[in-house]
């Protein structure tokens, strides 16, 4: 929680002292406020020095009596919702999966690099309330019209650091939420006037997370998805190999309608119907590939189905069932700040070329990821001209996507990536597929740059609209 609060300097310093990388330089001061609590809700005991005294930077000290932006109106105020449970969330900052150093979403790594771009682009000129969770349940006791009478700057934003499950949640999963929970307090708080800036509206953050659009546009023939079904849980408990049976023949009969469309783009031939013989089965509200099987037969399909709904504390309502799609990589495309009326804001930031180079038990979690020289070498045979086709048409699906997402929202995402599949097919050509649409703090995937750049897109978002506080 940031915001200026009174403290008095309890030892002597000096400026020809002091080096910003050595704390031990930085001034020492002990709190005054007479009640504070930790993260885990403790309270803490004002009369030990130590639980109330720390060291901080001399910019972030100014004099009590002194006009100085203590005085001031901060230009912004920001909800954090942060996890609080007893086991802190694993940043993974390892591993070509791994998400470097600044940590997964809702790890103190990444909201604590994000609140580092804030002060070093604002100054001490903003303030933020933190809310720190141990569970589902406690985002209920989160008020809105209690916050908002508590914001005091000219702009706001909600942030929330969390992973929305179709599970039970617990200290064993921490940062994992209960879907229901989190969207009734995005809600609670949205309908107060309080705009949520990371990840999205709640509307849009659902369109995302649940994975649905995956059913709703795979018929469409421009947005080239992969052909997929929803199976009930009902049908998987009842009969697991009569879901997957059901499931191969929906997913048949959706083949033979694609082809009954006769829809051709780039000059390729229209697609043929075919019996769909294998793919993959994923849930959605999962993270990280969690939750993605692949299948080949319908023994393994009705065994995946049967392995995601029975997990542990399972909420899950349906899976989805998807048609095997061939590729050569990955393609992850970066869009920040993406506006209609500026087709060269369509453009990627960056590009990351990832292989999936093992699965283990069905499961896709470990990959290679390449710049464009590694990927053409690697993955298309030095064919530059595949490549360069799967890129533009890339670019192509990319600009549908996002005029099919302004149907979706008034206001674009601030950033996302698009992940497509790119499959060289001969001398020069290549074919795409979409993988996936992925909301904003998805994992850079080694983007050196990619902290910094979302970053301040993230910042510059809260400054949308002014933010009507509430009068007496």
């Amino acid at each position: 929680t940031d915001g200026w609060t009174r403290a008095r300097v309890t030892e002597a310093w000096s400026i020809n002292n002091f080096r910003p990388n050595d704390f031990k330089t930085w001034v020492e001061i002990q709190w005054t406020h007479p009640v504070w609590y930790n993260r885990r809700g403790h309270r803490l005991d004002v009369n030990t020095p130590s639980m109330v005294t720390q060291r901080v930077l001399p910019e972030q000290i100014r004099q009590r009596y002194q006009p100085s932006e203590a005085q001031q109106q901060p230009v912004l105020t920001l909800f954090h919702l942060r996890w609080g449970g007893e086991q802190p969330v694993n940043p993974v900052t390892e591993g070509a999966g791994g998400w470097g150093q600044i940590g997964s979403t809702p790890s103190d790594n990444y909201i604590n690099g994000f609140e580092d771009n804030v002060f070093q682009t604002l100054g001490p000129t903003y303030e933020i309330i933190s809310a720190f969770y141990q569970n589902s349940e406690e985002l209920c006791k989160i008020s809105g019209p209690l916050l908002r009478g508590m914001f005091k700057g000219k702009h706001v934003g909600a942030l929330y650091f969390c992973w929305p499950i179709a599970f039970q949640d617990g200290h064993e999963y921490p940062a994992y939420v209960q879907r229901e929970k989190i969207f009734q307090l995005m809600v609670n708080l949205e309908s107060c006037g309080i705009p949520t800036r990371f990840p999205h509206h709640s509307h849009l953050y659902r369109i995302f997370a649940s994975k649905e659009w995956t059913a709703q546009m795979c018929l469409h023939p421009l947005m080239r998805t992969p052909l997929t079904t929803m199976v009930s849980r009902q049908a998987v408990a009842c009969d697991p190999q009569k879901a997957a049976d059901t499931a191969i023949k929906a997913l048949c009969h959706l083949s033979e309608t694609r082809a009954n469309f006769g829809f051709s783009l780039h000059g390729q031939d229209p697609p043929r119907a075919q019996r769909v013989q294998k793919g993959v089965a994923k849930l959605g509200w999962s993270w990280e590939a969690m939750d993605v099987q692949a299948w080949h037969n319908k023994q393994d399909l009705a065994t995946s189905l049967t392995h995601l709904v029975e997990q542990p504390g399972s909420l899950v309502d349906l899976i989805f069932v998807q048609e095997w799609v061939d590729f050569d990589v990955e393609m992850r495309h970066f869009i920040v700040e993406a506006d209609l009326a500026n087709p060269e804001s369509w453009k990627p930031k960056k590009i990351i070329y990832t292989v999936f180079k093992s699965r283990e038990q069905g499961c896709f979690r470990n990959f290679d990821r390449y710049e464009r020289t590694g990927c053409l070498k690697t993955c298309f045979k030095n064919d530059d001209a595949a490549l360069a086709d799967a890129e533009q048409q890339a670019e192509e699906l990319i600009g549908r996507w996002l005029q099919w997402l302004q149907a979706q929202t008034h206001e674009l995402p601030t950033v996302m990536r698009f992940d497509i599949m790119a499959r060289r097919s001969g001398p020069g050509r290549a074919t795409i597929a979409t993988g996936e649409l992925t909301e904003l703090g998805g994992c850079f995937l080694g983007w050196p740059k990619g902290p910094q750049v979302v970053f301040a897109a993230m910042l510059r978002s809260c400054f949308k609209e002014p933010f009507h506080a509430l009068t007496m």
